[in-house]
């Protein structure tokens, strides 16, 4: 007989919902990711508009032009706000993502302590159960051995002697 832990099914719907929950964390992680590429494209296209405002008021520059760089250096500054926030909030998600992450990995731990403890006891009761045999076969081939050696003896007790079939 084999070993069956009775929460088995529980057991393997903690560990289906960890890894639904480990997807979760990786998406998060990705959204997270993608967030921070998209907030350093507008930072890298905020430094570029800059350093062309800079370029250009060393030049000759017109005002249509610096007021059209300044339009856009302020248009690339609200993105880059917009962008932080998004970034803020898929960090909160990858944080909340690594939370729940943890919390199903503990509760699937339990079980896996617990179905562990299961199986140690078992396996000593069946260790038990197994030494408790093979005691009931030795003794019973110690008496099968006692028979053998007292039937001969069973007949001196009649007043013959097995040796030499006198009587005492």
């Amino acid at each position: 007989m084999s070993f069956k832990f009775r929460l088995q099914r529980i057991l393997e719907l903690r560990e289906q919902h960890e890894q639904a929950k480990a997807r979760e964390l990786a998406a998060a992680q990705a959204a997270a990711d993608e967030a921070q590429r998209a907030k350093d494209a507008i930072s890298a296209l905020r430094a570029d508009s800059q350093a062309q405002l800079h370029s250009t008021t060393r030049a000759a520059p017109r005002i249509g032009h610096l007021h059209q760089l300044g339009t856009v250096l302020a248009s690339l500054d609200e993105r880059l706000i917009v962008a932080d926030d998004v970034v803020k909030h898929a960090d909160a998600g990858v944080h909340q993502a690594k939370s729940l992450l943890e919390e199903a990995a503990r509760d699937r731990r339990v079980l896996d302590r617990l179905r562990e403890r299961h199986a140690e006891a078992w396996r000593s009761d069946e260790a038990q159960k197994d030494r408790v045999r093979m005691d009931e076969v030795a003794l019973t081939q110690f008496a099968r051995k006692l028979e053998t050696k007292d039937a001969p003896t069973g007949n001196s007790a009649e007043g013959t002697n097995p040796r030499d079939g006198t009587a005492r």
